[in-house]
């Protein structure tokens, strides 16, 4: 029988074994990738993009730089605070407060699985989703172009201003 008690609650989430840890941090998906994959939350890893949903750093979007999993925390890119010395730190938010705004799909067995999922949920073919997934790479791709032509015109704009 499990027991309900708080303090036994506690104790289970302190003394779990990695595995099961791991299967405790995720986050909720944004609307977008929610309709896209029919999964309200998965695992947060190193290298996806997330939302700050609660805190100070509220509305903060950035990379996952690394997910502790002895805390149960994870540091995101720019979320930093300043110690008395003036060093910037990380600051560890707990993956409740993060939403998944964009996920890292560069390990197979992780796309393996979110397609196996959104098969099941959505009965979207895993070929289907391949495709949009190429097709936002290159929508990113050309973003990147604009914005680094801009830059150069800006810094051109600049030259000649001197």
């Amino acid at each position: 029988m499990v027991s309900y008690l708080p303090r036994k609650q506690r104790k289970m989430l302190y003394n779990a074994p990695k595995h099961r840890r791991l299967k405790m941090m995720k986050a909720h998906l944004s609307d977008d990738l929610f309709g896209r994959y029919g999964v309200r939350s998965f695992s947060i890893r190193k290298g996806d993009v997330v939302r700050v949903m609660r805190g100070k750093f509220k509305g903060h979007e950035g990379k996952v730089v690394k997910v502790n999993l002895k805390k149960m925390r994870v540091a995101v890119e720019g979320v930093t605070v300043r110690k008395v010395d003036n060093k910037a730190v990380q600051y560890w938010i707990h993956p409740s407060n993060l939403m998944l705004i964009k996920l890292d799909l560069s390990d197979p067995k992780r796309k393996e699985k979110i397609f196996k999922l959104a098969e099941e949920k959505r009965g979207v073919k895993p070929e289907e989703l391949e495709a949009m997934v190429e097709e936002e790479k290159e929508e990113e791709m050309e973003v990147e172009e604009e914005e680094s032509e801009e830059e150069e015109e800006n810094e051109e704009e600049v030259n000649e201003n001197e």
